[in-house]
């Protein structure tokens, strides 16, 4: 889905990623873990085009990402950051719209489909009582839920989640992350977060990528990279790990207790 070969970025003589190279495999959800710092941002950033990397091969269903089209990459990756800056006092149902531009003939209005994959995603997610009110009169969480809908709305094959969760209640974190989940599984959707609540990632990851310095240090299964001591390595801290079933918890040791 997205192959990743070799990306270098460096600014002013420093270098921030080093020779990444992965491949994303279609219908997965992956998270990247690391301290601040590490380069993950800057990585989805890479990957989306948004910046420019100094050294890199990435390709997006086998086309190189610099032949994409800005309009070509909306249709192809949405992008939920940890903080969007509007200005202008839109409606939370012109954002919403505007999820469907990528989508719209040029002297268009929107069509029939576009309003029900609207009005589906508005509903999925709980956003009724918010259409009519101003995007600027909202609390962080309530701007953050919008701005998830506008990307799932895009309806691309790929999102990008950049701390999404981060404004957002331990409902709402779960709820629309469980929305996503399901975009995984029904619509062999490709996920790639980036999480500082590790069990959040622990909850809904298939795989791990953990950054430290700017490379890949650990990847693989999510329980794999949780249970490793590369873990307690890169974040200088040890962790307490609670198992269930079906997954591990991890919690910063600060008293040295034993795992569960």
């Amino acid at each position: 889905m997205i192959d990743v070969k070799k990306i270098n970025y460096s600014i002013d003589g420093t270098q921030i990623l080093e020779n990444i190279s992965f491949k994303f495999e279609k219908g997965k959800f992956y998270g990247i873990l690391g301290p601040n710092g590490s380069g993950k941002t800057t990585f989805l950033d890479i990957l989306s085009g948004y910046k420019k990397a100094t050294e890199s091969e990435i390709y997006i269903e086998d086309k190189e990402l610099k032949e994409y089209s800005h309009l070509e990459m909306a249709k192809k990756i949405a992008i939920v950051p940890q903080k969007f800056d509007i200005v202008f006092p839109f409606s939370v149902e012109e954002i919403l719209e505007m999820g469907r531009y990528p989508y719209k003939r040029k002297f268009s209005s929107l069509q029939k489909k576009d309003y029900e994959i609207i009005d589906s995603v508005v509903k999925e997610i709980g956003l009724e009582k918010l259409l009519k009110k101003e995007i600027t009169t909202l609390s962080g969480g309530e701007e953050q839920r919008v701005i998830f809908g506008k990307a799932l709305i895009q309806k691309t094959p790929v999102l990008f989640l950049d701390e999404s969760t981060s404004n957002l209640d331990p409902y709402y974190s779960h709820t629309l992350l469980s929305v996503v989940k399901k975009r995984v599984k029904k619509e062999k959707v490709t996920i790639i977060g980036v999480f500082h609540d590790f069990n959040l990632a622990t909850l809904y990851c298939d795989e791990i990528l953990l950054f430290e310095k700017g490379k890949i240090v650990k990847s693989g299964k999510t329980e794999d990279v949780l249970n490793s001591k590369k873990l307690e390595e890169v974040f200088k801290i040890g962790w307490r790990k609670y198992k269930t079933e079906k997954h591990t918890f991890v919690f910063p040791n600060l008293r040295g207790d034993k795992d569960d």
